[in-house]
């Protein structure tokens, strides 16, 4: 055998991508699964994005475009950061890349050094440690308690910090949890990053998922860290462009420039006909989007009403993204068609086997007594796989 990367070897595989293979492979064998798996809407890009990539091709804007973005581009995402989020930033700190994920990795790139430290609150997105790893730091998991809900404690947070620690993860809204933190919480998390001297890296992409009239705050927004966020946020969630491949991102200028050294060695520049179409989207109407924000709070009603009737334990309602995480320990040490569930991933291989609908187990997460649904599907399939759901939880009663 060839000789490979210790650090690629010790790589796991995104739980989330290998559920939702072994999903599609069944449906490409005719088994009829639902797949709850995959945090991607749904619902088609708009219109007006999809036209201004046609007229982007038709213009033969197929060449390379400045490593950074297109002019065009840093600056719609320049107001929009101005707009949206109170963050003001120049042109020379923004990069654009070919999605959050890239963004996240070319940020820590620019910042770690081996042995360096990152803290990241659990539960968390299933790529932040392996990112961390990649870019040569050491992840240390803060494990807020699943009895307050997953909301930050302060307390736990601030004995994370240590001497080689140098930057925080923070996500909100919160994927797996659906968690968007208030304002108060931002502004506690604030003081601390103030008075330790971190650099945060704020993954919003949630942030136009948000339910029953919430409003997402931005850690940047907060005047005496504005130096220390690197804030990351795309159109793959809110614009349904999962595979158009852009994200952005904006902060210190140096770790831009950093971070686009990066890039220019390993990718370039994110492609050019996604980068006008994002230009549309993030200067085009905004109506669809308020749209499907609309049709996922009414997906999201209708999975905790069904739940709730079932009368299960650990049901906890998201207030924003596009995910139940649901407490499944208490189906741990039961059997069902002679199989015994010692664990979330137990749990989930008997629901995909017997029951045709495939969810992602919380050992991915950070919590290893949960399970993650994603309410990114049509009301249709979310009715069919909800009904095999709590068939499949019944067999354990």
């Amino acid at each position: 055998m060839r000789h490979l990367s210790i650090k690629v070897r010790n790589l796991e595989e995104s739980q989330t991508l290998l559920l939702t293979q072994k999903a599609r492979l069944l449906q490409e064998a005719g088994v009829d699964v639902v797949s709850l798996t995959a945090g991607e809407p749904d619902f088609p890009t708009p219109a007006h994005i999809k036209e201004a990539a046609l007229r982007a091709i038709e213009a033969d804007f197929t060449h390379y475009t400045a490593n950074q973005g297109t002019a065009e581009l840093i600056g719609a995402v320049v107001d929009k950061f101005s707009s949206d989020n109170d963050l003001h930033f120049s042109p020379g700190q923004i990069l654009v890349s070919a999605g959050a994920k890239q963004s996240i990795f070319n940020a820590l790139s620019a910042i770690l050094n081996p042995g360096d430290e990152v803290v990241i609150p659990a539960p968390y997105w299933v790529s932040y440690p392996a990112i961390v790893r990649l870019a040569d730091g050491i992840p240390v998991i803060a494990s807020f308690p699943a009895a307050s809900g997953f909301r930050p404690d302060i307390r736990l947070l601030r004995r994370s910090i240590g001497p080689k620690t140098r930057v925080l993860i923070l996500n909100t809204p919160c994927n797996p949890t659906g968690v968007v933190l208030s304002r108060s919480e931002v502004e506690e998390i604030a003081a601390i990053v103030k008075e330790t001297n971190l650099t945060v890296i704020s993954d919003e992409i949630y942030e136009k998922m948000v339910f029953d009239g919430r409003k997402h705050v931005s850690i940047g927004s907060f005047k005496g860290i504005r130096d220390q966020v690197v804030t990351v946020n795309g159109v793959s969630k809110a614009y349904a462009m999962t595979g158009w491949r852009i994200g952005y991102m904006g902060g210190p200028e140096e770790i831009i420039r950093a971070a686009a050294k990066v890039q220019g060695q390993v990718t370039n520049n994110a492609n050019s006909i996604a980068q006008k179409a994002t230009v549309a989207a993030l200067r085009g109407p905004q109506g669809p989007i308020d749209a499907m924000r609309e049709e996922f709070q009414l997906r999201r009603d209708y999975i905790l009403r069904r739940l709730s009737a079932w009368g299960g334990e650990g049901i906890r309602n998201p207030q924003g993204a596009m995910f139940f995480f649901l407490s499944v320990e208490h189906f741990f040490g039961m059997r069902a068609r002679g199989n015994l569930i010692r664990n979330a991933s137990d749990l989930a291989e008997h629901l995909i086997e017997h029951h045709h609908v495939a969810l992602v187990p919380g050992d991915a997460f950070g919590a290893p007594g949960h399970i993650r649904l994603s309410f990114a599907a049509s009301m249709a399939d979310l009715e069919k796989g909800i009904d095999r759901l709590l068939r499949g939880l019944q067999e354990f009663q």
